[in-house]
């Protein structure tokens, strides 16, 4: 297997994994379903999460209670799949990483990987497309938001607000728990780290 694949797998979807059990074969379904129009459109609204909860109660099934953080575990597996030249991992091995590392069911890690293998020209094609769209980030601003409540444990939860400038004229606003934000920092601190350690290497300071 791709040991670059398995280790990105292993390292993006590991605070998730602890949903893993909640997840079954009719809520897979449609988790691939809402991810897939993401990877197409770009647009993850909460109207569709919400459209796609109400189509798994109308069927009688079961709605995982962290259906959210189940939705993006198999986003985030899917793009990392989509990142690698078609071959380097081999089918096998998805269904290996799926079972294995992730503790997949066999019936969900074979609904994935039918739709990663069956359908990775057009997700593929679709998938560099709406990257290459992306905004880019000019310039951001933050503050530290306190509510001014009536009991003291409000004032001791602020939140970390953040406003973004794209270069597409838009502005967003991401609002995150000062938890959140401290876990953001240390991933950005960790991934800075990697990137020193990549550029001290050897074989990089000949170019």
């Amino acid at each position: 297997m791709s040991l670059n694949f398995r280790y990105h797998i292993l390292k993006s979807v590991k605070p998730y994994t602890i949903y893993i059990p909640q997840l079954n074969k009719s809520a897979l379904r449609v988790l691939i379903q809402v991810s897939v129009h993401y990877i197409e459109t770009k647009k993850s609204s909460a109207d569709v999460l919400a459209l796609a909860i109400n189509k798994l109660k109308n069927a009688g099934h079961e709605v995982p209670k962290n259906f959210c953080e189940l939705f993006t575990m198999v986003l985030l597996i899917m793009q990392i799949y989509l990142r690698y030249p078609k071959g380097v991992v081999k089918d096998q091995e998805l269904r290996q990483c799926l079972t294995e590392d992730l503790c997949f069911t066999d019936a969900c890690a074979e609904d994935l990987t039918k739709v990663l293998l069956n359908h990775r020209a057009t997700l593929s094609r679709n998938f560099a497309e709406t990257k290459m769209e992306r905004a880019k980030m000019l310039d951001m601003q933050w503050r530290i938001n306190i509510s001014l409540g009536s009991t003291m444990a409000q004032l001791d939860k602020p939140t970390i607000v953040l406003h973004f400038k794209l270069n597409n004229g838009e502005y967003r606003t991401l609002e995150l728990p000062l938890s959140m934000f401290q876990r953001l920092r240390y991933n950005v601190a960790v991934m800075l780290s990697e990137l020193q350690s990549l550029q001290n290497r050897p074989v990089l300071k000949q170019f």
